[in-house]
């Protein structure tokens, strides 16, 4: 009889069940838009540091190309043929290409791995998300963690969407974003295909101190 009662007691102050649902759009907004902002602080800091892994001809060589391509129009710089062209007949030395494609690259590798090292190692939260008490969870339990592989498909969808809307192919990056408009849900293209949704969660923290 005492084991019923305590089995009685022990449920009934149980600490009620995390509660979770889509947040308010305006916070996702923000918490992206200051994610977005760190990643283009972060390729600033790459552009500016990567070349001095290079020679000092390499890197006056690069310097000259950046000026000349700030003296183009702005319709020109936004072209990505007419970019390529003027790249093209620029007559850059080896060096020098080697280094823009390693920019390249590193430039598409970085925003990817901001969103996965939040997905996996800070549970689903990049630091804008942690701000406001965002997450990404599991789709259908909330207590299963993604796997790596989902995890790091919903940082490459989210990351190069995010490098995408600072290029002159921003629209597929904006379709990412806005999908989350088309459901109830609020899921946008790099949750489907993490097969997980952004909630914000919350629980009575009186119940726990009792």
């Amino acid at each position: 009889m005492s084991d019923d009662l305590k089995t009685l007691d022990e449920v009934s102050v149980a600490p009620p069940s995390k509660e979770i649902g889509p947040p308010p759009l305006f916070k996702r907004m923000i918490a992206f838009g200051m994610d977005f902002i760190l990643i283009v602080l972060l390729l600033q800091l790459l552009a500016h540091f990567m070349p001095n892994f290079w020679d000092a001809h390499t890197q006056e060589e690069f310097q000259n190309l950046l000026q000349q391509a700030m003296h183009l129009p702005k319709d020109e710089q936004m072209d990505s043929e007419e970019m390529a062209l003027f790249i093209q007949q620029s007559d850059l030395s080896p060096e020098t290409y080697e280094m823009l494609m390693a920019m390249v690259v590193w430039a598409c590798f970085l925003p990817v791995m901001y969103f996965f090292i939040g997905e996996r190692f800070f549970n689903g939260k990049s630091l804008g998300k942690a701000t406001f008490g965002l997450s990404s969870v599991r789709m259908n339990s909330a207590d299963v963690p993604l796997t790596p592989f989902r995890q790091f498909l919903r940082a490459l969808c989210k990351g190069l969407s995010a490098l995408l809307l600072i290029t002159p192919f921003l629209l597929p990056g904006i379709m990412n974003f806005l999908f989350c408009f088309l459901n109830r849900k609020r899921r946008c293209l790099h949750d489907l295909a993490g097969s997980s949704w952004t909630v914000q969660q919350s629980q009575n923290k009186d119940s726990d101190n009792d």
